[in-house]
């Protein structure tokens, strides 16, 4: 069956028909009543009475996506209901306006993260919301600097901002299904439990219809994939949605993608020194600095637990530190329930079995850089099977390509993979 051509169904095309007469036209082509449709709304019928006489100018946004809903509106016609409307609208709940302000705690972001928050605070192009994907390997400061770029954004986004964590990469739980997701979202926004709809699709629906004419950041920490986070895309204008992910989102049409590596040397050791505490470094070398930060990689995460160590020991010194993560560097680098090698774990596991075996194959004997054919000798596979393993591991962020088709491991993940290939769990 074609799609409807929903204009061809206005009284007027070309005009700005009233909420009143769309509602009164899009009834009488669903051949309903004004009784059937309350029913099928739960509105009272005296509402969709006085909404079709024009004597209710200024419906409750509830009852507008109610009717979208009972009406079968296709997504076209959804936007023309909204912007009859005309204006942003507030989400009642027990009689107060629903503006909800989820936002985690403030983080301070790394040092040397000035570019990517640019890239994050621009404006959008008109007329479509701004969407982007924070992506990068465990520990590189994802979600700190996702939560750093959304509270300076809050004043742009009078009427809210939403957080969820999708549970990408949780030791104890699975990623969070789309509809749960969804239903948490709407439920956020002022729709009620018992208005939620059944099908997944019809909640996506929902939530863009909720959203549209409305200025809402959202938050979407710890993507798993693609799939997890389609339906959450908005279509409002005035919307911005932020992502961050261990894995490439190259799928989703419209998200931009900002990029995050490990820190500059100088950079490392300033995040360092403020986590450890200026006191705690002021008479060693720059050289040992140095040393500890490139123990740790230059990874955000990595560096703030050495640092944490430091802090936390008051008889240790610097030196100390660093012999300790000569001589065992995976087993400093755990502070609490924060462990450089479970991040890694966590990543690692989600890879399915062929992956999870070349990654460890390729990290354990591959010390330097490398080329697709030394790669498939050593995993005794095609050329063909050999890149396509390896672009899935580069999907992943635990493998990186510094040149076309030159290959290698971040230190700690090679050698989380050698600790992995012998069988050894995260400390």
């Amino acid at each position: 069956m074609a799609e409807r051509a929903s204009i061809a169904f206005l009284p007027n095309p070309g005009d700005e028909p009233s909420v009143g007469v769309l509602v009164r036209w899009w009834r009488e082509r669903a051949l309903l009543t004004q009784e059937q449709l309350a029913e099928r709304t739960g509105l009272n019928v005296r509402t969709i009475r006085r909404l079709e006489s024009r004597e209710l100018q200024k419906p409750r946004p509830t009852s507008i996506m109610l009717l979208a809903e009972a009406l079968g509106l296709n997504s076209e016609e959804r936007a023309i209901l909204v912007a009859g409307v005309r204006g942003p609208v507030d989400f009642p709940a027990g009689g107060e306006t629903v503006v909800p302000r989820q936002l985690p705690a403030r983080v301070d972001v790394c040092e040397g993260r000035s570019h990517e928050l640019l890239a994050l605070e621009r404006g959008g192009d008109p007329g479509v919301p701004f969407m982007v994907s924070i992506e990068g390997m465990p520990g590189v400061g994802k979600s700190a600097l996702a939560v750093h770029a959304a509270h300076r954004l809050t004043p742009r986004f009078p009427d809210g901002q939403l957080y969820l964590d999708l549970h990408g990469h949780r030791r104890e739980t699975a990623p969070v299904e789309p509809g749960a997701v969804l239903t948490r979202l709407l439920g956020a926004l002022g729709v009620p439990a018992g208005r939620v709809p059944e099908h997944l699709d019809d909640r996506a629906a929902l939530y863009r219809s909720v959203l549209a004419g409305r200025r809402v950041l959202i938050l979407l920490d710890d993507a798993a994939g693609e799939e997890q986070v389609r339906p959450l895309l908005p279509a409002g204008a005035g919307c911005r949605l932020i992502i961050t992910s261990r894995r490439r989102l190259v799928g989703l049409d419209g998200v931009r993608t900002v990029p995050l590596d490990v820190l500059a040397a100088d950079e490392a050791v300033a995040l360092f020194t403020r986590t450890a505490g200026p006191s705690r470094v002021k008479d060693v070398p720059a050289a040992v600095l140095g040393d500890i930060v490139e123990r740790c990689g230059l990874l955000p995460l990595a560096v703030r637990i050495a640092a944490v160590r430091l802090r936390t020991h008051p008889a240790w010194t610097a030196r100390d530190l660093l012999d300790r993560l000569n001589d065992d560097r995976a087993g400093e680098l755990r502070a609490g329930s924060h462990s450089v090698a479970a991040a890694l774990d966590l990543s690692c596991r989600r890879l399915p079995a062929d992956q999870r075996s070349a990654y460890q194959v390729l990290g354990a004997q591959l010390t330097t850089d490398f080329g697709v054919h030394a790669a498939a000798a050593l995993l005794e596979a095609p050329v063909a099977r050999t890149r396509w393993l390896l672009d899935r591991l580069l999907d992943a962020h635990l493998l990186q390509e510094p040149t076309p088709d030159r290959f290698r491991f971040h230190t700690l993940v090679r050698e989380h993979a050698r600790r992995t290939a012998q069988g050894l769990s995260a400390p």
